[in-house]
């Protein structure tokens, strides 16, 4: 049961039509504003039963911080394992600035070691030990929300850009921890579709993806 773009991760997480300048970034998200730790935790939900977790561990230093990406899916079939992804790794951030990332993937079997590192406005990139670059870019780990002049991103899986379009479909209302919430939905349309949700402290509580077999999968804060 190929899930391949359902699960790229996550979590996950763009070079701009118009770049940034290197190593910028958007804002900060606010709900890091004064942390030192913080944790966001994910229940991975595909057609109503849970299939994993996506957690995030953010830890400040002196300016710098780093977060732990742990990521964990299993879906089955009469108790048989028909598709499992597993991504671990850690980004780090200066302020505002993506300085590094590192990321162990397993997508069904298929194996993936990307870093990337942001230099002199490109992005140098290795993954599994072919090195390249690529102008520089934010990445498709989720948690951080897309300035909506983006234009392509890159896939933490396998280091590779997509195109995408990204859509501001206004504020609604849902359900986050069992209360009404209001939240910015934003939406990725193109070679990565995505639709994702944050509240007024730019906290990823919600992702839609949909996967190769047709099925709606979950990310929603626990």
């Amino acid at each position: 049961m190929p899930l391949r773009t359902g699960f790229t991760a996550a979590a996950l997480l763009l070079l701009l039509s118009a770049p940034f300048p290197a190593g910028q970034a958007a804002a900060s998200p606010a709900f890091l504003d004064g942390a030192t730790s913080k944790s966001l935790d994910y229940a991975i939900i595909r057609n109503g039963e849970v299939i994993g977790r996506h957690s995030l561990a953010f830890h400040t230093d002196h300016g710098t911080t780093e977060v732990k990406i742990d990521i964990s899916v299993k879906v089955t079939a009469l108790s048989v394992p028909v598709y499992v992804f597993e991504q671990h790794g850690v980004e780090t951030w200066e302020g505002d600035r993506f300085k590094m990332l590192s990321l162990s993937t397993n997508d069904d079997g298929e194996t993936y070691h990307v870093t990337a590192e942001a230099a002199h406005g490109r992005l140098r990139l290795r993954v599994n030990g072919q090195a390249s670059e690529q102008p520089d870019m934010p990445l498709a780990t989720l948690w951080r929300a897309v300035p909506q002049h983006s234009g392509l991103l890159l896939d933490p899986v396998d280091g590779k850009p997509f195109r995408v379009d990204v859509l501001d479909l206004g504020e609604e209302s849902i359900p986050v921890k069992g209360k009404l919430t209001s939240v910015r939905h934003w939406a990725w349309d193109g070679e990565l579709k995505r639709d994702l949700w944050f509240d007024a402290f730019d906290t990823l509580v919600q992702v839609l993806i949909k996967g190769d077999d047709g099925s709606n999968v979950y990310y929603v804060l626990k």
